[in-house]
């Protein structure tokens, strides 16, 4: 009689079909942002210096500062969202069953939902005020609504990620597909340990990253 062959462990499926199509526009939005945030700190350095040196200073800095912050935050959100990036506390999920993980991984794709869409909405109810009142920054001397445009679109953005993702792990709960957990559960720390030697390997090869490298690649042991 033919010796058992060891169980093979089965690998996990390949990434997110929703965050294949998400990531590129978030990580657009993240480097302009980013270019921004560049050129604000540029910008505040040379009002640090300008007063120190000279005795004066640029009206209205710390204002556009409030602006960046916000802009920034709302669009660091939707890109952390599309990436898996957002802290989240797993000390007893990982201990439920893989069905109780299923709901609970759904159910926090729809509760974040909820909170992104009210926060969207709530987001534009301010923008719609601010262009009735034809309101102003009071040092910048500019229609507010310009930076809260920026601002409302970024909250805009998590929305809908938040809202697509929601319905996709609706959709894999009501079927009973496997891949909620492993892509919308928490990312453990052997991914996040693939993902940085991924990447490692992909700079020393000079060749781009790939969007979900660590939930592509990583091997399921056979309990999971």
């Amino acid at each position: 009689m033919a010796p058992r062959s060891a169980p093979q462990p089965r690998t996990a499926p390949g990434p997110n079909p929703i965050s294949r199509r998400i990531t590129p526009a978030t990580r657009w939005a993240a480097i302009a942002c980013g270019w921004v945030v560049l050129a604000y700190a540029l910008a505040l350095t040379l009002e640090i210096l300008g007063r120190k040196l000279f005795s004066t200073s640029f009206k209205g800095i710390d204002e556009l500062g409030g602006f960046v912050l916000a802009i920034g935050a709302a669009i660091g959100a939707s890109y952390a969202m599309a990436n898996r990036s957002h802290t989240r506390v797993d000390v007893f999920l990982v201990r439920f069953p893989k069905m109780v993980q299923r709901w609970l991984n759904a159910l926090a794709m729809v509760t974040f939902a909820f909170f992104a869409c009210f926060a969207a909405w709530r987001a534009l109810a301010v923008l719609q005020e601010t262009i009735e009142l034809k309101s102003s920054a009071p040092n910048l001397e500019l229609p507010l609504w310009l930076p809260q445009l920026g601002w409302v679109l970024g909250l805009v953005l998590l929305a809908l990620i938040s809202l697509a993702y929601a319905l996709h792990a609706g959709w894999l709960l009501a079927t009973r597909r496997p891949e909620i957990n492993a892509w919308y559960g928490p990312v453990s720390a052997q991914e996040e340990l693939d993902a940085e030697l991924d990447a490692l390997n992909r700079r020393g090869a000079g060749t781009p990253a790939a969007v979900e490298p660590a939930v592509g690649n990583t091997a399921l042991h056979p309990h999971g």
